[in-house]
């Protein structure tokens, strides 16, 4: 059984770097979008009250408003071109993070029957 074990570990490390790599990722798009289309994640409604004081990018209404940019055709609007390269390296990530973490809860599990 060293071998689930092993598998296990490998596995958490590499959705530790991987959820790094998204966040590194969708931070610098955050950034892209904010410097060429503003209005397309200047979101406040009433709840944004309280994450005032913190980065545009921690209120979870501008996070959507992300994601629904890089699920959306609206990337090809973007004049950089380095949107698209990160818009792809997001939607692949949104796929591999959670089948990584089902690996490692099907290796947990398979551990301890």
């Amino acid at each position: 059984m060293i071998g689930i074990e092993l598998l296990q570990a490998f596995a958490s490390l590499c959705l530790a770097g991987l959820i790094a790599l998204y966040l590194h990722t969708f931070y610098k798009f955050h950034q892209l979008v904010q410097a060429e289309r503003p209005e397309w994640v200047d979101r406040k409604v009433s709840l944004s009250i309280f994450y005032r004081g913190f980065p545009r990018i921690s209120d979870p209404n501008v996070t959507l408003a992300v994601i629904g940019i890089v699920l959306s055709s609206r990337v090809r609007e973007l004049g950089s071109p380095v949107a698209r390269a990160y818009a792809i390296r997001i939607r692949l990530l949104l796929a591999v993070i959670p089948s990584m973490f089902l690996l490692i809860v099907i290796a947990d599990a398979s551990r301890g029957a």
